[in-house]
C-alpha cells in the first residue's frame, strides 16, 4: 500500500472516530442541536450499473454551525439488481467509508444549506473472465481469468441542502467537486497473452473514457471527481 493510500485511509479513520465520539456528547449545550441529527439513506447508489452498493449514514449535530457525518456502503452481486448491465461478475464486492464535516451556511425551519468537506475510500474487487487489461508497461494483455482490485480514495468539497419535509422525514440534495486517486491491480492471471493486432485495432476505435477504463487500466490514475446525489433523511 502506497504512502498516499495510507494517508487517506488514516485521515478517514481519524475523522470517523471523531464522528463516533461526537455521538456520545449529550451535554445541555448541544441538546437543541441534537434535534438536527439524521439517519440517511442514499436513494441512488443501489442503481449504479457499474458498482452498485447500499449506502447508509448518520449526521450528528455537534454545535450550532457544525455537523459530523459518516456514510458506509456495501455491495455484492447477490444483493444487487443491476446485473443486467453486465458490468460486473458473480464475485463482485465493494465496500466504502465516507466521513464528512458539515458547516451550516443558512438555517430555517424548513431547510439547512451547508458546505462540507468529505473524505472517501472505496475498495472494489471482482474476478473477470475472458477479458483484457492495459498494463503499466504498455500494450494489451488478454486473459482467461484475473482477480481485479480497484482502490479509489480522495476528497470532495460539497454544497447541499437538508430539506425538512415533516417531523421525521426529509431529503438531502448535494453536489460538489474534488480530487480522486484510483489504483487498479490484476493478480492470479490465468493464461495471459499479448493481444493480436486485430484486437488492438478494435480497441483503438473505442472511447476509453466511456465504459471500460476503470476496469482495464492497470496502475495509478489521478483526476477531478464530481459528486451529485440525493439522500433520504430520517430525523
Amino acid at each position: 500500500m502506497g504512502y498516499l493510500q495510507k494517508l487517506f485511509i488514516s485521515l478517514t479513520l481519524v475523522l470517523s472516530a471523531m464522528i463516533l465520539n461526537a455521538q456520545n456528547d449529550n451535554s445541555i449545550e448541544n441538546s437543541s442541536v441534537n434535534k438536527e441529527s439524521y439517519f440517511t439513506f442514499d436513494a441512488f447508489s443501489s442503481l449504479n450499473t457499474y458498482s452498485p452498493r447500499w449506502r447508509f449514514g448518520y449526521v450528528k449535530g455537534i454545535s450550532p454551525k457544525w455537523k459530523l457525518g459518516l456514510n458506509l456502503g456495501y455491495g455484492n452481486s447477490n444483493i444487487s439488481y443491476t446485473g443486467f448491465a453486465e458490468n460486473y461478475e458473480e464475485d463482485y464486492e465493494l465496500w466504502e467509508i465516507k466521513p464528512e464535516l458539515y458547516y451550516n451556511l443558512r438555517q430555517t425551519q424548513k431547510s439547512t444549506t451547508y458546505g462540507s468537506f468529505e473524505l472517501y475510500y472505496i475498495n472494489h474487487q471482482d474476478i473477470y473472465h475472458d477479458y483484457y487489461y492495459l498494463p503499466t508497461g504498455g500494450g494489451v494483455i488478454r486473459y482467461d481469468q484475473a482477480d481485479y482490485l480497484r482502490q479509489k480514495y480522495g476528497f470532495n468539497f460539497n454544497i447541499g441542502t437538508f430539506i425538512h419535509m415533516g417531523k421525521w422525514f426529509g431529503m438531502n440534495i448535494f453536489t460538489g467537486v474534488g480530487f480522486k486517486i484510483r489504483n487498479n491491480s490484476f493478480s492470479n492471471i490465468v493464461n495471459p497473452e499479448p493481444a493480436d493486432p486485430d484486437f488492438i485495432e478494435m480497441l483503438s476505435h473505442i472511447d476509453m473514457y466511456d465504459d471500460n477504463e476503470y476496469k482495464v487500466a492497470e496502475g495509478l490514475d489521478y483526476g477531478f471527481n464530481f459528486s451529485l446525489g440525493l439522500k433520504l433523511l430520517f430525523r
